[in-house]
């Protein structure tokens, strides 16, 4: 942690103005952007919430983590190029060009106010980890954790966020590898684990609830949230499109190489500890502790600490991306709509400041309450994720690559499946697969059936065209 706030303090010699607090002036070297970008899409929830699901169903936590694999792919062959030669600076930026204003202020507000749930449940993710294991409460650790990537990121912006990954990532990769080795030997290997988990678990005959219609919706909704948002930012902080590129590939295999080894630790404490109550009695989750137990089961205690460190590098690296986003958000996207007197850079660097501290605070205040009742850090960060992902991805995307719909298609897009994916969340219950199945359509058939009305004013057209004209041209 103190290496950390190092960093921080390093790294503000980099930041002399908004655009290099925010996306590194497009200075950051793909393989520290690629670790980054890594980093930033998974956090402690994958040890705790995802590790749950292994324990309790086996095969198909991993296949689902190969789907997220899969879904950078899409960023290879399209959407990180694209966002690149989009020259922005946030990622809400270009939402101007090819739609409006009010659709840029109706995307950045609601993602602010969704992504306080996600980070909050990814910080509460690491609390259920090390609190457990260090006998700590969840309560404390939540505020001591969150304080520290909140200083680092209040500091150094976005080259503090990426430098630590990259270090971070250094940390958790050799972890985690060590992890399966040592879970493996305690139960006879590879070949003695598969044959003392149930049958169900180890079967590609999925049962009804986690089968291949639940894989496959997984994929498509977070092929959204892995293509837009802070993975975006990465692919627009580093110097050329060949660069953007180099990352979508290095995040796919190591996403690959993450869902092959993350979660046999968790598999493994199948077959030692099948009831993880009588091990957690006052967790109300105790299988998404899993992981934390697999570590104090297989590891000598001189290597507890390195434990603790990877998961903190999981969950900072998630946060400080969370952190760092909203906060270019607020200042470049929010601020001067609320105050359009124009600021200066080092003013806009202020905002950030303060909007990073703010966000920070929000995030925090709701994992101790999610830590309060007794949340499943699973289903809150699936719930919130999919909302976000299925309103925002649909247009934010389709938007890069489809041209002929007018201003007001990104728009009514996003508020048709917004309103439909909170109906369905909050008052009709619908699981993962009916949301992607209902949601998704709506929002891809009002998107383009927006293009049968295809009256536009001039000052709009003028914006598309100088948008896609600039899609259109390389940066090399």
């Amino acid at each position: 942690m103190v290496l950390m706030l190092g960093i921080g303090v390093f790294a503000m010699r980099f930041n002399r103005g908004a655009s290099d607090y925010f996306k590194g002036s497009n200075r950051i070297h793909w393989l520290a952007a690629g670790l980054s970008s890594f980093m930033s899409g998974f956090s402690a929830w994958t040890f705790t919430g995802q590790a749950g699901v292994a324990y309790q169903r086996g095969l198909v936590a991993i296949l689902m983590y190969v789907g997220n694999a899969l879904t950078f792919l899409l960023g290879y062959w399209i959407f990180a190029a694209r966002w690149r030669r989009a020259r922005i600076g946030t990622v809400m930026e270009y939402l101007v060009d090819r739609f409006d204003e009010r659709t840029r202020q109706a995307f950045s507000w609601t993602t602010i106010v969704f992504q306080f749930f996600i980070g909050a449940s990814q910080l509460y993710g690491l609390a259920l980890f090390v609190g457990p294991a260090c006998g700590w409460p969840l309560g404390t650790t939540i505020l001591g954790s969150g304080a520290v990537i909140l200083a680092y990121c209040v500091i150094g912006g976005l080259w503090a966020v990426v430098i630590t990954d990259f270090l971070q990532a250094a940390i958790l990769v050799p972890f985690t590898i060590v992890m399966v080795f040592a879970s493996l030997a305690r139960v006879g290997g590879l070949s003695g684990l598969l044959a003392s988990l149930p049958p169900e678990m180890t079967s590609f005959a999925l049962t009804p609830d986690f089968g291949w219609v639940y894989l496959a919706t997984w994929t498509v909704m977070v092929s959204f949230g892995y293509n837009t948002a802070t993975m975006a930012q990465r692919y627009f902080c580093v110097e050329d499109e060949r660069a953007a590129r180099k990352i979508a590939l290095l995040c796919f295999g190591l996403f690959l190489l993450g869902a092959l080894i993350w979660f046999l630790p968790p598999l493994a404490m199948r077959v030692l500890h099948p009831d993880l109550k009588d091990v957690w009695p006052g967790l109300a989750n105790p299988q998404e502790s899993s992981y934390a137990l697999a570590a104090l089961t297989v590891l000598p205690n001189g290597l507890i600490g390195i434990m603790m460190a990877a998961m903190f590098s999981a969950t900072m690296s998630s946060i400080s991306g969370t952190l760092n986003l909203h906060a270019s958000i607020i200042s470049r996207d929010i601020f001067p709509t609320l105050f359009p007197r124009r600021a200066g850079d080092t003013e806009r660097l202020l905002v950030g400041w303060v909007a990073t501290f703010a966000v920070g605070l929000v995030i925090i205040a709701l994992a101790m309450t999610m830590a309060a009742q007794g949340q499943s850090v699973f289903k809150v960060m699936l719930t919130f994720n999919t909302i976000m992902s299925l309103a925002y991805g649909p247009p934010a995307l389709l938007g890069l690559v489809v041209k002929r719909t007018p201003y007001w298609s990104g728009l009514a897009s996003f508020l048709a499946a917004l309103a439909l994916g909170s109906y369905a969340t909050f008052v009709l219950h619908w699981e993962l697969v009916k949301s992607v199945l209902y949601v998704i359509p709506v929002a891809v058939a009002v998107f383009f059936l927006s293009g049968l009305f295809p009256r536009e004013d001039p000052a709009y057209t003028a914006r598309r065209e100088s948008l896609f004209r600039r899609l259109a041209t390389p940066v090399d």
